[in-house]
């Protein structure tokens, strides 16, 4: 069990999240366990406890939420709000603190590397002859070329490629 610490900061905190649309119902959870037990994630990784995310998230334990990859296993799948008898939105509660997270500059290597890829080629990631070659293998057609453009324009108007270091 983790030690849950409790101040001023943490208070502060749990009021941030809470203020970010789909987190505001955080508070009416009462630790039945149902999202995890119906998380699809949950199911194949052990260590990710939708409800662990929602109680952390209670109590405004960020350091403990920002410093592990959990927020960021998340499929978005939204299971565990059709199945939350409180209709909690854990999985909006979890993008409210990956949106907090990356205001901090707290992002999950992977997703950096994938925006830092996006304004480079268009995509999560080059495509190039193998990956081309891999799709004419499933008789579907070349990667469309994509204005990058207007990708990296958007991108560092909404401050996203400072954060990633683009």
């Amino acid at each position: 069990m983790t030690e849950i610490i409790l101040n001023e900061d943490t208070k502060q905190f749990r009021e941030a999240i809470l203020k970010i649309g789909g987190a505001q119902r955080l508070m009416l959870c009462y630790q039945c366990g149902t999202c995890t037990n119906d998380c699809p994630v949950a199911r194949r990784i052990k260590e990710f406890r939708p409800r662990n995310i929602a109680r952390l998230a209670m109590y405004g334990q960020k350091q403990q939420l920002f410093s592990s990859d959990l927020l960021w296993l998340c499929a978005g799948c939204y299971t565990c709000y059709e199945r939350c008898p409180q209709q909690v939105h854990v999985s909006e509660i979890i993008s409210a603190l990956r949106r907090l997270a990356v205001l901090e500059g707290k992002i999950h290597p992977t997703i950096k590397a994938q925006l830092t890829a996006l304004p480079r080629y268009g995509y999560i990631m080059e495509i190039g002859e193998f990956e081309n070659e891999l799709r004419e293998e499933e008789n579907l057609p070349p990667a469309p070329e994509t204005d990058i453009s207007e990708i990296a324009l958007i991108m560092k108007k909404t401050g996203i490629l400072k954060k990633v270091g683009g």
